[in-house]
């Protein structure tokens, strides 16, 4: 796949550096950095904004009714909402 990215010049050329250093092309880089980003964080890297901590999904209650979930469950469970979704 191709992707178009802005860089801050100051990054590109440390890419570029690293690259060369390393004796890879500048694609080979890019690529070692982002599989061992997403290796190091699970894929959800924190945002200067976060001040280096992890993100947390935010925890949903619900008064409506719940289901013990299990793979096999799944898709019981999705038909029998449906059924009553469209039978109203």
């Amino acid at each position: 796949m191709r992707l178009t990215i802005d860089l801050p010049d100051s990054l590109f050329r440390q890419l570029k550096k690293r690259a060369a250093l390393r004796g890879e092309t500048l694609q080979e880089c890019l690529l070692r950095a982002a599989r061992a980003g997403l290796r190091s964080d699970g894929g959800f890297a924190a945002t200067s904004r976060d001040e280096g901590r992890r993100i947390k999904p935010p925890i949903v209650e619900s008064t409506e009714k719940s289901y013990e979930i299990s793979p096999n469950r799944i898709p019981d469970i999705l038909e029998k909402e449906d059924r009553e979704l469209f039978a109203e």
